[in-house]
């Protein structure tokens, strides 16, 4: 769901007409997670700066620090996941916190295989790691989603979608980018409880879910937990 309805996706499927049945989740997300959100830290849009490097690392290693490492963060952007990898692995390294880092020439599984062994590691992933990626127990403790994950406008199927939309006379963003961006979103949310006695923490490092109108379906649509803005 959406927003807690299943509209977009009745429609992406084709089938408007079906019944719906929409299950709880069986985890006690209220008592096993805690949600954070950075208020200042703005989104950098399209054009990554100094200070917004600068700022992201220190609110990734502020919650490293909360959990002593335990933690999977996860990137839209490959060159900032790469810059931001080779800005913190030092400091991470003295206080005995391995990094590893997708697209060091690891494969994937042996990177979550790594990780799920050194329980104090981190792991930096991108668009693969949003998703399937199954860590139950402590070396999952913590979830960092450093920025909203709406799809590049300038794709060629993401674009060709928009101009159809657009044609039609409707709504490009609420109809196509913002409940895309949502689903993956939720998929990310999900790689922190796998189990019932799972617990950790989740920092939404992009303050658009507190600052934009459109912010407000990103948190409905997950399960009602404690959100701390810090």
């Amino acid at each position: 769901t959406i927003n807690n309805n299943f509209s977009y996706f009745k429609k992406r499927l084709g089938a408007e007409a079906v019944e719906e049945l929409k299950l709880e989740s069986p985890f006690d997300y209220y008592r096993q997670v805690k949600v954070y959100i950075p208020k200042e830290l703005n989104s950098p849009g399209n054009k990554i700066t100094p200070e917004y490097e600068h700022d992201l690392q220190y609110w990734i290693d502020h919650f490293i620090d909360m959990t002593g490492g335990k933690a999977l963060v996860l990137f839209t952007n490959f060159s900032l996941l790469k810059k931001t990898s080779e800005n913190m692995k030092f400091g991470l390294a003295e206080k005995s916190i391995n990094l590893f880092t997708q697209g060091d020439g690891t494969p994937r599984t042996k990177l979550l295989e790594q990780f799920k062994q050194d329980t104090h590691s981190v792991l930096f992933g991108l668009d693969s790691f949003w998703m399937g990626v199954d860590v139950p127990g402590e070396s999952l403790s913590n979830l960092i989603i450093t920025k909203l994950p709406f799809q590049v406008p300038d794709h060629p199927v993401v674009e060709a979608r928009m101009e159809f939309i657009e044609s039609k006379g409707g709504n490009s963003f609420m109809e196509y980018s913002l409940p895309e961006a949502i689903l993956k979103f939720r998929q990310g949310f999900g790689r922190l409880i796998r189990n019932k006695n799972d617990e950790g923490i989740v920092a939404i490092l992009d303050n658009r879910v507190i600052t934009k109108p459109y912010g407000k379906y990103f948190l409905s649509s997950i399960e009602e937990c404690e959100v701390n803005i810090v």
